[in-house]
């Protein structure tokens, strides 16, 4: 009689689902929200569990309550550097009373796990943590070191988690490739095809201050040329301002590999593009993109300045002398703050002035879209689903990416395709978050079976 036992690759991933989904459910029932943080409760859960299976965690606490945990499984003969797989452990504030379920309760309704931070990310961190629990159970022979990091603060910019890891314990978490979020989840349905984007690069926060000026006076007796006035003419330029297009690389990299997938007139219409140095939006928006998906694709071509707050007056009854506008600034990658705020005050002229915010002004940061870690992301999705297409692209906002500048990250926790993910694109930061076990199961053994991929002899 003959028996057959199964191999300790096949056995490790084979519960991947089930212990994502609890890990979970226990991390969702961790309330994080941010302010005032709180992450200890989480980064203490995530210890406990790597030291039931015999691995080290440091925690690593940058303020009372604030905890990052990091852990490491070591290879033998590493012949490269480690890769990282990261992500965040707070999220955002919740009102409790528009939700129908605990925000914080980890409940699963209809194969759907409810709580705040279940697509924004803790789905992903339960997912790397099971498939990193499951490399040590494997016995995989690894060519590098692999890094888990469960990140503080990244929902208010990181100073606390990413950023305060990086200058304090860069030995932790310096790595040359990491997994992190923002792609992948939300896959592009396009001409019959199926395509997953991987973000390999962001846009930097370029924050302005728009200042009007006028003369004052008793709000009883109306007057022109007031700064109320000036602001509104201010606003209204600022809205028909059209900044000019630019393709970065990872952009033009995005529609030659879609062109090469779609093939037909749509690849005839890409290619056309793309002979151009700075196509009109007016050309962009005739791409075959879903309408859903063109206000995204928009902002990753050109810089942007949104109005978001306004200060002016301090009494009802008096014409204020000044009102300000701050604005959220996102530039490209390469991009110069300064020219950006030039080209601002050019859009407006004279009728207001243009300043930097109080915030540091960054620089969008991109990862080669051609490096090979890329391409295990690409053929590790391929076998997974033969269907779909990775293509890189560039976010809009940001992430815990830019707190690492010395590590190529690539934003992507895959998601399988299907009527739900139109339902998630409501859900990140929004009432009654929830994420179906499908696919926190699927993201955990892409994450398996990319480091059995690329990290083992």
């Amino acid at each position: 009689m003959t028996t057959t036992t199964t191999p300790p690759h096949d056995k490790a991933r084979a519960s991947l689902q089930d212990e994502a989904v609890l890990h979970l459910q226990n991390l969702l029932r961790c309330d994080t929200q941010n302010p005032p943080g709180n992450e200890v409760i989480a980064a203490e859960y995530i210890r406990a569990a790597l030291i039931d299976e015999g691995i080290e965690c440091t925690l690593v606490e940058s303020a009372p309550g604030r905890v990052n945990a990091i852990a490491r499984l070591k290879s033998r003969r590493p012949a490269a550097r480690p890769i990282l797989l990261m992500g965040h452990i707070d999220v955002v504030t919740v009102e409790r009373d528009k939700w129908e379920r605990d925000p914080f309760g980890g409940d699963i309704i209809d194969d759907f796990v409810w709580g705040r931070g279940a697509v924004d990310m803790k789905g992903q961190v339960a997912a790397e943590l099971a498939a990193f629990l499951a490399i040590k159970r494997s016995g995989m022979n690894l060519n590098r070191d692999i890094i888990f990091a469960a990140f503080a603060d990244e929902e208010a910019g990181g100073a606390f988690g990413a950023g305060y890891v990086w200058k304090h314990h860069r030995d932790l978490v310096d790595a040359e490739f990491a997994v992190n979020e923002g792609g992948g989840s939300i896959p592009t349905e396009m001409a019959g095809h199926c395509f997953y984007p991987c973000l390999v690069g962001e846009k930097a926060g370029a924050r302005l201050r728009i200042t009007v000026r006028g003369e004052p006076g008793h709000a009883s007796v109306p007057q022109y040329d007031t700064a109320m006035e000036k602001l509104a003419e201010t606003m209204k330029r600022l809205h028909e301002w059209e900044p000019s297009t630019h393709l970065t690389t990872s952009v033009r990299l995005m529609l030659e590999q879609m062109a090469e997938s779609l093939g037909g007139t749509a690849a005839q219409t890409i290619r056309k593009l793309l002979e151009q140095d700075s196509p009109s939006w007016r050309d962009l928006s005739a791409l075959p993109f879903p309408e859903t998906k063109k206000s995204n694709f928009r902002a990753i071509t050109r810089n942007t300045a949104v109005p978001t707050i306004i200060r002016g007056g301090k009494q009802i009854n008096v014409i204020p002398s000044e009102v300000t506008v701050e604005i959220d600034g996102r530039i490209l990658p390469g991009a110069d703050p300064e020219a950006f705020r030039e080209d601002v005050q050019r859009a407006l002229g004279d009728i207001a002035e243009v300043s930097f915010g109080s915030d540091k002004q960054g620089k969008g940061i991109e990862a080669d879209p051609e490096s090979s870690f890329f391409h295990a992301i690409k053929d590790t999705m391929r076998e997974l689903r033969p269907d779909a297409t990775v293509i890189p692209t560039l976010a809009s906002g940001g992430t815990d990416a830019k707190r690492l500048p010395d590590v190529k990250v690539y934003g992507f926790f895959p998601m399988l395709p299907g009527k739900r993910i139109a339902l998630y694109d409501t859900l990140v930061h929004g009432h009654n978050e929830r994420l179906h076990v499908d696919d926190v199961g699927f993201g955990a053994r892409f994450m398996y079976d990319l480091v059995a991929r690329f990290c083992t002899s």
